[in-house]
């Protein structure tokens, strides 16, 4: 089962920047899992680059948290790594390669990046041995979700995806043009993904992301 969300990158956009968005903040100690579960924090090599990610539950059913636009675990799903059912689920919540702390490398955007993403989200669960998970993910982590149901549709348990997007459309273009210099972010959205990265990395990978996505224009229909 398999529950979308597929909005214009306008609208996807406005909510990466809205206050809700700028309200979540990387914490300063892990967070303390209900039923006394910790959150446990680790790396491990999948497809050439060590992948971090956060581990908390003891349920059979394991999900994996995607984060949107240079997210995080950490920046993108606190709230749900400390709120939701740690008897019924197992939840992961993964940095892609660049973002977080899987770096090195540094993130890079060639045109199937989306597709890799979703081959490392899929090889980093079958590295923590799940033989079946369910995906939540928003913004580019749920174009990541799309894909990776997609391609793995024999893996994929279930699916709930937010804020993401299935085409790049001029209107989308000149709204990329607008966040590409994170000093004209409100404070409160820029903050958290700063002390994240350092103002530089950030910068940097702000201006790549918005010529990567803007790529897909160039295809038929935009399709991503």
């Amino acid at each position: 089962m398999a529950t979308a969300t597929v909005r214009p990158a306008a609208q996807r956009l406005r909510l990466l920047l809205s206050p809700l968005k700028s309200r979540i903040c990387v914490p300063q100690a892990e967070p303390v899992a209900t039923f006394g579960t910790a959150v446990t924090s680790a790396k491990v090599a999948v497809n050439g680059v060590h992948l971090h990610y956060q581990r908390v539950g003891e349920g059979e059913h394991a999900i994996l948290l995607l984060p949107g636009m240079l997210g995080s675990g950490k920046t993108d799903f606190a709230p749900q790594l400390q709120s939701l059912n740690k008897k019924r689920f197992t939840l992961v919540a993964w940095d892609p390669r660049g973002y977080g702390y899987s770096r090195p490398p540094d993130r890079d955007f060639p045109r199937d990046f989306f597709e890799r993403d979703a081959k490392d989200a899929v090889d980093l669960m079958k590295a923590l041995q799940f033989k079946q998970v369910s995906l939540l993910g928003w913004s580019d982590g749920g174009i990541t979700a799309l894909i990776a149901a997609a391609k793995y549709p024999s893996y994929i348990r279930k699916m709930v995806i937010w804020g993401a997007n299935a085409y790049v459309t001029e209107e989308d273009s000149r709204i990329y043009q607008g966040i590409r210099d994170v000093s004209k972010w409100s404070e409160k959205a820029r903050k958290p993904l700063e002390a994240l990265y350092g103002y530089d990395y950030l910068a940097k990978t702000c201006e790549d992301w918005v010529d990567g996505i803007s790529q897909f224009k160039q295809l038929p229909e935009g399709c991503i």
